[in-house]
Formats: C-alpha cells, sequence, structure tokens
C-alpha cells in the first residue's frame, strides 16, 4: 500500500520537469547573463594643445659685478650684503686725499699759467712778443685746464653708485682696502627684468615662433605661471650640442623668482581648436603596430582603424574621420570581439 503513493510522487515530479516552458525560461536567463556589460565614450570634438617640454632657468637682465673705474683705497662702504639699493644711490667711497692735493697743485699751476698768457697777450698786442710765444702760453694754460677737468672726473668717479635697483649679492671688498678696475667690488643683482631661458633642439625651429604661447612651472616652488610667450629665439646654433637659446619675459609680480631657479618650460607648439582627441586606454595596437579602437554600433561591437596625430599627457589627436557622437568602448574593451553583442552600462561623453 505504500508503494503506490510514492509512485505517484516520483510521477508528478517528473512531469513538472518536463515543462517546456521552464525550459526557456532557463535559456534565455543563459542567454541574458551571457551578454557582456561596457562603458564608452562618446566622440565630441575638443581644443587640443601639444606642448613641448624643456629644462630651463630664470636669468636677470639686470645682474652685474660693479667694478670702480679709478684706482684708490676704500674710505666708506655705504651698503652690506642683501641691501635693497635704488638706482643712483650711492655704494662705496674711495680715499680722495691725494687727489685733492693734485688738484690744489693744478689751481696753482693754472693760475700761474693765466698770468703768463696773459702777458703775452699784452706783448704780443704792442708787438713786442711773437705769435709764437702766444700760442706757447694759450698751449700750456689749456693744457693745465685740462689736468684739472681729470682730476674732478676722477675725484667725481671716487663714489660708485648703484647702476640699477637690485640687491647686494655679495660684497668684495673691506675698508681700508686698495682696489683698482680689474677688482669687482659688488655684484648686484636685479629684479626687474627676469626672463626664462632655455636651451630647445635646433629641430624645433620648424614649430616654434616669438609670440608662441608658453607654461612654466617651477619645482622647487611650487609655482606654475601661464599665459607667457616666446620674446626671443636665439639667432644662432650652438656647434656642440645642436641647440638654440629661446628666452620668455615674466611677470614683474612674481616675487618668489629668483636667478639661476630651475624652470620646466612647456611650449605650445601646435594648437587645433575643432579636433577629435581621446584618451590613451581607449586606443588599441596590434601587432603590427597599427592604431584601432572598437565602437559600437546598433548594439554590436565593431573594429576600425585609425590615424593618430600628436600626444599630449593621456590625450591623443585622432587625424581619422571619426563621426561626432561615436560609442568608443572603454571598460571591456579588451573581452569583446567584433560583431559581438554588448550592453552599455556607462556613457563617459561628459569625462575631461
Amino acid at each position: 500500500m505504500r508503494i503506490i503513493p510514492l509512485f505517484c510522487l516520483l510521477f508528478l515530479f517528473g512531469c513538472k520537469n518536463d515543462d517546456p516552458s521552464n525550459e526557456n525560461t532557463t535559456l534565455k536567463s543563459d542567454i541574458k547573463k551571457s551578454i557582456p556589460l561596457v562603458s564608452v565614450y562618446k566622440v565630441k570634438t575638443s581644443s587640443f594643445n601639444h606642448y613641448h617640454k624643456v629644462q630651463g632657468e630664470v636669468i636677470s637682465k639686470n645682474m652685474a659685478y660693479i667694478r670702480p673705474e679709478i684706482n684708490g683705497t676704500v674710505k666708506i662702504v655705504h651698503i652690506k650684503e642683501g641691501d635693497f639699493v635704488r638706482k643712483n644711490q650711492p655704494l662705496i667711497t674711495l680715499s680722495t686725499d691725494l687727489l685733492n692735493s693734485q688738484l690744489s697743485e693744478i689751481e696753482q699751476q693754472l693760475s700761474f699759467s693765466d698770468f703768463l698768457f696773459q702777458k703775452q697777450k699784452n706783448l704780443f698786442e704792442d708787438g713786442v712778443a711773437t705769435e709764437i710765444q702766444l700760442k706757447e702760453a694759450e698751449n700750456r694754460l689749456e693744457g693745465i685746464k685740462k689736468s684739472k677737468l681729470t682730476l674732478l672726473t676722477q675725484i667725481e668717479k671716487s663714489t660708485i653708485y648703484a647702476p640699477f635697483d637690485g640687491y647686494i649679492e655679495s660684497t668684495m671688498v673691506q675698508i681700508g682696502e686698495a682696489i683698482s678696475p680689474l677688482n669687482p667690488v659688488f655684484h648686484l643683482v636685479g629684479m626687474n627684468e627676469l626672463y626664462v631661458s632655455a636651451d630647445v633642439s635646433e629641430n624645433l625651429l620648424s614649430q616654434i615662433s616669438v609670440n608662441n604661447p608658453i607654461e612654466v612651472y617651477f619645482p622647487a616652488i611650487g609655482e606654475t605661471i601661464e599665459n607667457l610667450k616666446l620674446t626671443r629665439i636665439g639667432k644662432i646654433v650652438n656647434a656642440t650640442n645642436r641647440t638654440v637659446k629661446i628666452e620668455a619675459k615674466l611677470n614683474s609680480s612674481t616675487s618668489n623668482l629668483i636667478p639661476n631657479l630651475m624652470a620646466e618650460i612647456n611650449i605650445n607648439d601646435y594648437t587645433n581648436d575643432s579636433s577629435i582627441c581621446l584618451k590613451s586606454r581607449l586606443i588599441l595596437k596590434d601587432a603590427l603596430g597599427n592604431t584601432y579602437i572598437k565602437i559600437i554600433k546598433n548594439g554590436f561591437v565593431k573594429t576600425i582603424s585609425i590615424k593618430v596625430g600628436k600626444q599630449q599627457g593621456e590625450l591623443i589627436e585622432v587625424l581619422s574621420d571619426i563621426d561626432i557622437g561615436t560609442l568608443v568602448i572603454d571598460q571591456g574593451k579588451s573581452t569583446v570581439l567584433e560583431g559581438q553583442e554588448v550592453k552599455i552600462v556607462n556613457s563617459l561623453s561628459d569625462e575631461k
């Protein structure tokens, strides 16, 4: 009697599993799960700027080693290292005792020569002296006048003045020390005419010109200056390293910059205001080095070859014609094949 109910249960269970509707539901679920999920980037136009990076440094156009114009002994040092000085401010004064003594002698000689000249002039007018005697007296007088003028100039140059505004970087003289025009006495650094300078390869000459936009980054102080322009491109190639010097004037408002500070210069050598750019991760290469991308068309994967141009950071300019709005596969591109159906889970058209 117990065998009959057990047989009935097995029969009913077998009939339930043979239901064709259950098999279709399971099959559809399996197919649905096999469609890969991908994210895409929607192609759009944007501005593309390419920069050539070179190493450079800050230079000052107003930087000089100050030297005296005459020999002398240091009497007064008016400034010290680190001081800021204005143009025409006195820096050092030399002793003029010897020059003043010579000037006193010259003035006596000048007075006597003038007296002799007047006498010779009167005698010449009276017909007693000759014209040659008059000219000799006149020449002696003029020579002494020039000697006096030379001494006055030397006395004037005994005080050295700052030729421009700047900072005294170093002093190389002490009171009582004898100096000459061969000896520098101060290192004066002006901060009003700062430039960034670098040596670039001669191969870059065809791509840059005066007024090219540049950006400069200073790693030591962590500052970046934008919207600068090249103000000078050298007219000679260095025969040793095949480079050309370039310069750009820095803004006077940049107070943290000092000469010889290292700089990273980004020269804008190419600009396209309406280009198609893709991030490097979207572009694939085959074994032969050909570049291509995987796109979605009507829900299926399609592979198209592309030609690429310059790269700036992770952005690459695409030179091939690609329709605006094309969906380029991003995440999941390495796992899908040509003609395979895919499902989009995220669009990256707004990604920068």
